[in-house]
């Protein structure tokens, strides 16, 4: 598979050239914290397969702290 190359993101800008403003927080239902942990678990066993594996472990850390942030709060 050809590698991707994104073109750098004005992280002040979306995609439509509208400012951004992150909030302090991020509030998720408990099923879309479950969707979300679901993903990055299952995208992660697919880089692994396709030799992905130090993205499959960028991903692995990403969903560790997705878990301890929700069960820490």
């Amino acid at each position: 598979m050809p590698e991707v190359t994104l073109a750098p993101v004005d992280s002040t800008t979306d995609l439509l050239g509208r400012p951004l403003r992150f909030s302090q927080r991020v509030v998720l239902s408990k099923d879309e914290a479950f969707r979300a942990c679901q993903a990055l678990a299952d995208a992660g066993r697919v880089l692994v397969r396709s030799g992905g594996a130090s993205e499959a472990d960028t991903l692995g850390s990403l969903f560790s702290l997705l878990e301890e942030r929700l069960v820490a709060r």
